[in-house]
């Protein structure tokens, strides 16, 4: 089965996601950053937490990722300039290695169009 995507396509910002993981902890999801996004805001809504990385492994999330907690807000920030596209197109958010269910996740990108 190919990788989840989740995209910002309705031309509004700020702009929210909220979508399911797969059940399958190390498959990843793969989030779509639009070029104009500086800020990130993810929430796992667990308690046990996620994780986040820049690259993937196939359709697994690679072995080098961030934790970050459950039901907590973690904020993800870069600028490249005022209305200057970002070089950060995607981001791959999986479950905690010993979670197995379908987390859901809320994703909030910010920025200037």
């Amino acid at each position: 089965m190919a990788m989840t995507e989740i995209n910002f396509s309705r031309d509004i910002c700020p702009d929210v996601r909220r979508f399911q993981l797969d059940a399958d902890n190390d498959k990843a999801t793969q989030v779509n950053i639009p070029v104009w996004a500086r800020k990130v805001t993810v929430r796992i809504e667990n308690t046990s937490g996620g994780r986040i990385s820049f690259f993937s492994n196939g359709d697994d999330i690679h072995s080098d990722y961030i934790k970050i907690g459950g039901n907590v807000l973690t904020e993800l920030t870069w600028w490249d300039g005022y209305k200057v596209a970002n070089g950060i197109t995607k981001i791959y958010i999986a479950n905690r290695p010993a979670i197995a269910a379908a987390t859901y996740v809320s994703v909030m990108v910010e920025g200037a169009k």
